[in-house]
């Protein structure tokens, strides 16, 4: 298996390394993270989010952008996964940064963003994963690809719903 990055991530997870498992930066048609199995790509892509970043992404004009990512990954049959570098309740408490040497806080308040991501989990069917660490992102995206070669494999051995 190919575990993907694109080449415009800018702070691209640190994978495990994993017998069996090579990871390639390239550009993807949406999404930071991808991955090819046995030549072919899956079909789901991810988009990671910092905790700032996704403050910035669903606030303003960055909403539109985002809402494209989206619709050009499912308009490639993709499914389209966000995954967000915090848990909901470290989304809850909000976002403050620097700027010009002074702290601000984001306009958006923490209840609003987990409500909006959850709003935009049901409304478009774009599942959302809140993660405690960057590590535990990298570990969820590179085995949910793993299962795919898991679950082929006891396809293979006439196991079909994966029962031990």
């Amino acid at each position: 298996m190919i575990l993907l990055i694109d080449t415009r991530e800018q702070a691209p997870l640190t994978f495990p390394v994993v017998k069996g498992v090579e990871v390639r930066v390239q550009m993807l048609p949406t999404g930071d993270y991808g991955a090819e199995h046995d030549g072919i790509d899956d079909s789901t892509i991810f988009e990671r989010k910092s905790l700032s970043d996704c403050f910035k992404s669903f606030t303003g004009d960055g909403y539109e952008r985002e809402k494209a990512k989206w619709q050009r990954a499912q308009a490639l049959g993709l499914t389209y996964i966000l995954a967000i570098e915090g848990t909901a309740s470290e989304v809850l408490q909000g976002h403050t940064y620097w700027l010009k040497g002074e702290l601000h806080e984001s306009k958006k308040s923490g209840l609003t963003m987990v409500r909006q991501l959850l709003s935009i989990q049901r409304r478009y069917g774009i599942p959302v994963w809140f993660t405690s660490s960057r590590k535990e992102m990298a570990m969820l995206i590179q085995e949910f690809y793993l299962s795919f070669e898991r679950i082929k494999e006891e396809k293979e051995r006439g196991k079909p719903d994966g029962r031990h």
